[in-house]
């Protein structure tokens, strides 16, 4: 058979190709006119899939109504297609039939079956409304009925949006209220936005029918972790981002707002109390300059008043503005602490070990000792709270072992939180959260549990991280709606953390829906504890659980490896060590369970710690000349850029035995400081020596951080000159004096002799004269 040429081979792939996705247009064409909510059922979410496509967002949705209230639906409609919505359709539709159970509510989420039009832009709309009015010959302003109030007309240009507003009172509900106990629970809604193609949009929520029935509340207690996740040096939170935490919208201006909640118990990080702490004692930095204000002796008028735009004076001024500013954030951060510490003590307050870390990620590796260091820190909340709990742990959701109970149990814990997907209910209903569970195989060692409800957590959680937020509490609400209903004559204690995270703007709605449900009653963690504990089934393994990676846990046991040695330079070494576990906690905080990277904490943390054992260094100083046989001395430079006193000697060491030199004493270095070392030197012998300067803990530890020098030892030509040329002169002198006494005096003529001999005779007789 004769080979198919190559470009006739592409030619028919092309051409099949090309077939095959016009055939798929075609048929896809029909599945997507048909169900166009399937692709915006849930508008709460944004994603790639959603763009140029027409949505619905709902920013507002009544968590419930009784029989004198209104149902509330307000939302906005955003057209990213290129082609404007004409002549659009809006309704509001409920289902007919309440969803009382898990089941039907997830029904309801997947189809909206058997629905019904509360109200809709053809008989509620504004026109509607104006043109009833003319019909009934009233000026009326009256609108006790159904609303629909829109920003839109006839079209919805592209790339516009539309905000919309039903407004729909109990009685044209259509609800029952005549057997309250049989017609109340939840009702699906769905806001339904259309066109002369067929529906372009939808959006979900729910709302909860309560006619006043009369049974037992359902307890719940709440529990808001009062911390900042976050890697942050020596473990402290910096004041400028504390400060940035109460300001209005704040994560820690949420929490205080949540305050308002009586029974709300709170989960309290002692980071957040140091951090605090330590920024609002900081002495005023302002009283410096007042200190020094009267002028000096012997200062004339120019020293005290430099002329104006002088660099000094700018600086001067700046530095002022400074500190004026750093006093006024320690005042209001010094305020704020006072206001939430008086309102948190009327809570319940949780201590959370330092940096609520995840300690089963740290139970058996090289820093385990971090977890019970953690756990002693709950002290530092104890000593702010005095009837603080600090025997409550809090292992990640679905990371409770029999073993890590018992270590929890062991290092003082007498209860534990855990989820309800680790010790399920044995009754098929959600239980209450106080119960009990074995550490020990042979089941006779127990801890106590705080269980928390997964249905209410998981969906607390999504609506505090929705964008808009308003269908994800309708459906918590909701969910509450069905607990009640599986046993509406039973009171049950439930239990529902907030995500371990900082506070956001959701927080404070969240816990004010769920608080405001007429079938709940908001209830403290204490009277939870304080009740009988309730059986459940026995504890399940996670295999799945979310824990810090054991990359990031490896990196940060290196870390404090590498440093714990050089902690040793520090004046105060127990404080040194401190800061350093505090630092490291911070990345093995649970909040890094939460889809974060600890990856990225814990090389902030190596960096850090790079920096600190980098900030104690020594100055490099140029070679040095030394004499041989003389002792003297040669001066170091020690900087200390750390935040703490260093206390070391100076050690060193040359490379060849021409030079000796002996450690200096023991010195005492403070903090952002430098100081001059004199190390004693002797020179033994002509030679360059190259030296390696060190320095020297107490305890032996040699710092990485060192200096080398060359010390030229050279004998003293000088002195040996002198003492030379001494020698030649001295010898100079001896030789004419050897010479002048070999040649003896010189002899007197005879004749002469003879005469002068004469003379003095002559001189002594008198008579001859």
């Amino acid at each position: 058979m004769k080979p198919i040429p190559i470009r006739r081979m592409r030619f028919l792939t092309a051409l099949l190709s090309t077939l095959l996705l016009l055939a798929g247009s075609v048929f896809a064409y029909p599945l997507l006119t048909a169900a166009p909510a399937a692709a915006s059922t849930d508008a709460n979410k944004d994603s790639d899939a959603d763009k140029d496509e027409v949505s619905i967002t709902l920013d507002e949705v009544t968590p419930w109504i009784d029989d004198e209230g209104t149902l509330t639906v307000r939302g906005t409609i955003s057209n990213t297609t290129k082609k404007a919505v004409e002549k659009p359709s809006l309704s509001l539709q409920m289902s007919t039939r309440k969803l009382d159970s898990e089941s039907r509510l997830d029904s309801w989420k997947q189809g909206q079956a058997q629905h019904r039009t509360v109200a809709d832009l053809e008989h509620d709309g504004t026109e509607a409304r104006e043109k009833a009015k003319k019909d009934n010959d009233t000026d009326s302003d009256d609108d006790s009925g159904s609303t629909l109030d829109t920003s839109f007309e006839d079209t919805i240009d592209p790339g516009a949006t539309a905000e919309f507003t039903f407004r729909v009172p109990a009685d044209d509900l259509e609800l029952s209220k005549s057997s309250p106990v049989s017609s109340w629970g939840p009702r699906g809604l769905a806001v339904q936005l259309g066109d002369e193609t067929g529906l372009r949009a939808s959006a979900l929520g729910f709302t909860t029918w309560y006619p006043d029935p009369e049974f037992d509340q359902t307890k719940i207690s709440v529990l808001a972790p009062v911390t900042l996740p976050g890697h942050s040096e020596g473990g402290l939170i910096p004041s400028d981002r504390l400060d940035a935490a109460i300001a209005e919208g704040g994560s820690l201006d949420t929490i205080a707002k949540l305050l308002k909640h009586k029974e709300l118990a709170l989960a309290v990080d002692p980071r957040v109390i140091a951090s605090f702490e330590a920024a609002i004692a900081e002495p005023p930095a302002a009283d410096a300059p007042e200190e020094t204000e009267e002028p000096s002796a012997g200062e004339g008028d120019e020293t005290q008043s430099p002329p104006v735009g002088a660099p000094e004076n700018d600086d001067a001024d700046s530095s002022a503005a400074e500190l004026e500013a750093a006093e006024e954030q320690r005042k209001r951060l010094g305020s704020w602490y006072q206001d939430f510490v008086e309102a948190a003590q009327k809570h319940t307050i949780v201590a959370l070990p330092y940096g609520d870390p995840d300690l089963s990620a740290l139970r058996g590796t090289k820093i385990d000792r971090l977890s019970t260091f953690a756990q002693k820190q709950r002290e530092i909340v104890k000593d702010v709270f005095p009837d603080a709990r600090t025997d409550i742990a809090w292992p990640v959701a679905g990371s409770a072992t029999k073993n890590g109970l018992r270590a929890l149990k062991k290092s003082g814990n007498s209860t534990a939180i855990i989820s309800d997907a680790q010790q399920p209910s044995i009754t098929g209903i959600h239980d209450d959260a106080h119960s009990q569970t074995t550490i020990t195989d042979d089941g006779e060692s127990t801890i106590d549990t705080l269980v928390s409800d997964s249905e209410l957590t998981d969906m607390s959680a999504e609506a505090i991280a929705a964008d808009n937020p308003a269908g994800a509490l309708s459906e918590l609400v909701a969910e509450s709606a069905v607990i009640q209903s599986e046993a509406p004559y039973r009171t049950r204690s439930l239990f529902v953390p907030l995500p371990r995270a900082a506070a956001s703007a959701n927080w404070e709605q969240t816990v004010e829906d769920l608080s405001s449900a007429p079938w709940i009653a908001p209830t403290g963690v204490d009277e939870i504890l304080d009740s009988g504990s309730e059986s459940r089934g026995l504890l399940r393994t996670d295999s799945d659980a979310p824990h810090i990676r054991k990359k990031a846990v490896k990196s940060l046991a290196e870390t404090r490896a590498n440093q714990e040695d050089f902690n040793s330079v520090f004046s105060d070494r127990d404080s040194a060590d401190i800061r350093l576990d505090r630092e490291l906690l911070t990345c093995t905080s649970a909040a890094w369970t939460l889809g974060r990277n600890a990856n990225i904490c814990a090389g902030q943390a190596r960096e850090q710690s790079e920096k600190l054992m980098d900030s104690l260094r020594l100055r490099k100083g140029s070679s040095v000349l030394l004499v041989t046989g003389e002792k003297t001395t040669i001066p170091v430079t020690i900087v200390n850029d750390s935040p703490a006193e260093a206390t070391l000697r100076i050690r060193m060491k040359p490379n060849t035995p021409q030079l000796r030199a002996q450690e200096t004493e023991t010195v005492k270095v403070p903090a952002a400081e430098t100081m001059r070392v004199d190390v004693p030197v002797e020179g033994l012998a002509n030679a360059d020596v190259p030296t390696t300067i060190e320095m020297v803990t107490a305890d032996e530890v040699v710092l990485p951080k060192h200096e080398s020098l060359m010390v030229r030892v050279r004998a003293d030509w000088e002195n040996i000159g002198t003492a030379v040329i001494g020698l030649g002169l001295a010898g100079v002198f001896v030789i004419g004096l050897i010479k002048t006494i070999s040649r003896g005096r010189p002899k007197i003529p005879e004749q002469q002799l003879a005469d002068a001999m004469a003379r003095a005779k002559t001189d002594d007789d008198p008579e001859k004269r």
